[in-house]
């Protein structure tokens, strides 16, 4: 029995052998076969050489005296942005327009937080469910769904769903096209100077552009909200079941610095925000947010092509460029190295007049701002500027103080009115009496009169502005009176002997 089968699996084998042999390819297959193989080298060897160029662009940020170099990636264009302070640590054409690919739900999670509560239910139209390209990312909403704003945050910003943008702008805006006009105003709110948004999910479209420098603005303002970190930064999320779904629908995020997506080896506990965005026209583009040595980074890179590895965008460019921000550079407080605006200062700040009825000091400047320098240069090296500031913008606040150090800005923080300075001037809201400094004390958090907290702001102004002009007029009159005094010895002798030799000398001209 065995033999018969294997005498039918030998004649079958035969047969079939015979039939490739004796049945050559045509020739014309055979040079459409070969035409395909060189094209597909050619576009494989276009795609490294695209790739390659990319790599040895150069880094702007590099070119900055005394920065610290920066990496090559295979990002055409990224930034690295501490988030607190706004300082930019590395740049390579953060500038550029680029396609942004699904890194656009970004602003759509940002505009969803902005204006509306988690628990609101989002019902799902045909359109957009249905105006979505086939095959692109997809939970399979379908017409007439209902996901709360949550779920569909969820959904857009880990499963990366494109009908979930749509039917978020829907309802907050009423159609695509009004929210995309949101996304633009916000956009140039933010600052955002090479932006256009024409839908919320990033979908290619040639008027549909941004740089990762305005990426960074726009995540900056996003994290912000504790539900975008939240959100984005979540590995796994199990969506109940709906009116058109008895199912769980399960999801993972994308991104493989917060999920082991297709790979563990991107993995790091120091990501806590990010999203990922892909197409044929965008490349890969991604954002990642990391928390490492007290400083809130955010990384964008775009149009980066994928390695050899299938389907995995370049992370090691994200990771190199973590590792260049965390190595190089520190987060300095600025209140507590501040020598050239020291509260402590009595020549400067502090005042016994009794003008102010007080000796404490006037103002303060805020602990809560930072600077981000690199390790080995000094807080001094930073070059502060002073900008008063109106009282319509903030009453309590005196001046801004913002820093740069070879021209780049690395942070600033405020000066504010010092609370024992405004003390004496909170008010009893019961007894409409002026409370004593010794209550004040105890109830700091007192509502100031504004018409007081204006007059001791004025108040410091007026320090700052005399102060100003007595280092003035004290120099001035310094180089007066030597000027006057050299002046005096060269035209008039101090000493009789001095006038006798004056007149010798002229007599024995005349002879």
């Amino acid at each position: 029995m065995k033999f018969k089968y294997r005498f039918l699996a030998g004649l079958l084998t035969c047969s079939l052998s015979f039939t490739i042999f004796a049945c050559p390819v045509p020739a014309e297959a055979r040079r459409q076969t070969a035409a395909e193989k060189r094209a597909a080298e050619e576009a494989a060897a276009q795609k490294e050489a695209e790739r390659q160029s990319y790599y040895n662009k150069s880094i702007d940020s590099n070119a900055i005296p005394n920065w610290p170099q920066g990496p090559q990636i295979y990002a055409d264009a990224a930034i690295v942005m501490e988030a607190s302070t706004g300082a930019i640590l590395y740049n390579k054409d953060m500038d550029k327009a680029e396609y942004p690919a699904s890194i656009t739900k970004i602003m759509t999670a940002l505009l969803t937080v902005e204006n509306c509560s988690l628990d609101e239910v989002v019902t799902y139209s045909y359109y957009a469910t249905h105006s979505i390209e086939y095959g692109s990312s997809s939970i399979g909403t379908t017409e007439g769904e209902e996901l709360t704003v949550e779920e569909s945050l969820y959904a857009l910003l880990l499963e990366s769903a494109n009908e979930c943008g749509n039917g978020l702008a829907e309802h907050i805006a009423g159609s695509v096209e009004a929210f995309a006009d949101m996304m633009n105003q916000k956009a140039a709110e933010l600052g955002c100077t090479n932006t256009h948004f024409v839908n919320p999910h990033g979908l290619n479209d040639e008027n549909h552009y941004t740089t990762p420098h305005d990426m960074a603005l726009i995540t900056r303002e996003a994290i912000k909200h504790e539900a975008f970190v939240t959100i984005s930064g979540t590995d796994r999320y199990e969506m109940r079941a709906t009116n058109k779904d008895d199912e769980i629908t399960y999801m993972k995020n994308h991104h493989n610095m917060i999920n082991n997506y297709k790979t563990d080896k991107f993995l790091d506990d120091t990501v806590i925000a990010g999203k990922t965005g892909a197409t044929s026209d965008a490349l890969n583009t991604l954002v990642t947010v990391a928390e490492r040595n007290g400083m809130t980074l955010i990384v964008v890179t775009m149009r980066t092509h994928s390695t050899n590895e299938k389907g995995v965008p370049l992370y090691p460019d994200t990771q190199l460029l973590l590792d260049y921000a965390t190595d190089n550079f520190s987060k300095v407080n600025i209140a507590a190295n501040e020598t050239n605006f020291s509260v402590d200062n009595s020549k400067f700040f502090h005042t016994g007049s009794s003008i102010f009825g007080s000796s404490q000091a006037l103002i303060e400047v805020n602990p809560s701002g930072y600077v981000v320098l690199p390790n080995d240069v000094p807080f001094e090296n930073a070059s502060p500027t002073l900008d008063f500031q109106s009282e319509a913008e903030n009453p309590d606040v005196v001046a801004s103080l913002s820093y740069t150090y070879e021209g780049q800005p690395i942070g600033g923080t405020t000066i504010d009115l010092a609370k024992s300075a405004v003390q004496e001037f909170t008010f009893d809201k019961t007894s409409g009496d002026e409370a004593s400094s010794s209550d004040a004390t105890g109830n700091e958090d007192e509502t100031l009169d504004s018409s007081k907290k204006r007059i001791v702001k004025i108040n410091v102004k007026l320090v700052l502005i005399f102060s100003a002009v007595i280092a003035i007029v004290v120099l001035l009159l310094s180089f007066l009176r030597r000027y006057g005094r050299r002046v005096r010895l060269r035209r008039r002798p101090r000493s009789r002997r001095g006038r006798r030799r004056r007149r010798y000398s002229r007599h024995r001209r005349r002879r």
